[in-house]
């Protein structure tokens, strides 16, 4: 007799398992690159994670990240990617700004618990699903609060209380910086993934950064993957002001 054919139930679960596995390693390949491991209850976060991106995208647009595979590799990958622009600390206060998704803010919150980490949304069904993965991955250290970033300039809890911040280059940077550096303490570092467009732009802008109080330089991250461009990262550092 030739051997029995596995049933529908079982080949769904054989499919689930390899996904799981290839998913995996897609990651651990790609944490490779970038210098960094993950424990197996990290990776089991992020591929939680995942899930409930997947499961609210059919209510909220959270990312135009859609397979697996891009998630993984422009979101997850290149959002711990960051890592080569800052030492993480502990109690280290964080801030990412426009969080979204939760990239670039709460994946790092992932792969370094050690972050004391805010994530700003203005967005309310945004800042909805970012609370609930919150509370769904039992993380502590990390919240998010539904607001502007403009609503946060004045407050104590937050003027001048961050040492590193992270943004995405949605607009010319220096509106970003406007908008961003009355958080950062004197010395503190803003992180900006860029792309081309905000690459070419610098040469022409660099003295208005200065003006504004930053000190910018550029560092590449390595590539997600084989084929990939590298994670383009802008690092602003405050001036620091002598204690008075």
């Amino acid at each position: 007799m030739g051997q029995r054919r596995p049933s529908g139930v079982a080949r769904l679960k054989q499919d689930a398992r390899r996904d799981i596995a290839r998913r995996c390693e897609l990651l651990r390949h790609g944490v490779g690159r970038i210098g960094l491991r993950l424990t197996p209850t990290q990776l089991e976060a992020l591929d939680t994670y995942m899930a409930e991106l997947q499961r609210w995208a059919t209510q909220v647009n959270l990312t135009g990240l859609k397979s697996e595979d891009a998630i993984i590799r422009e979101g997850f990958l290149r959002s711990l990617a960051h890592r080569v622009a800052f030492e993480p600390t502990p109690l280290m206060k964080a801030i990412d700004v426009g969080s979204g998704a939760g990239f670039p803010g709460l994946v790092l919150k992932i792969g370094y618990p050690e972050l004391d980490m805010l994530l700003l949304e203005p967005k309310r069904k945004r800042a909805t699903f970012l609370r609930s993965t919150i509370r769904q991955l039992e993380l502590t250290g990390v919240r998010c609060i539904q607001a502007r970033v403009e609503e946060l300039h004045g407050d104590a809890e937050h003027q001048g209380r961050y040492d590193i911040a992270f943004a995405r280059a949605v607009g010319p940077v220096p509106d970003v910086v406007r908008m961003i550096e009355p958080l950062l303490k004197s010395g503190g570092r803003l992180i900006l993934q860029v792309g081309q467009r905000t690459l070419d732009s610098l040469p022409s802008i660099g003295l208005l950064l200065t003006a504004l109080g930053m000190v910018a330089k550029l560092m590449d991250a390595p590539a997600p993957d084989v084929g990939f461009p590298p994670t383009h990262l802008l690092i602003l550092d405050k001036f620091s002001r002598p204690a008075t």
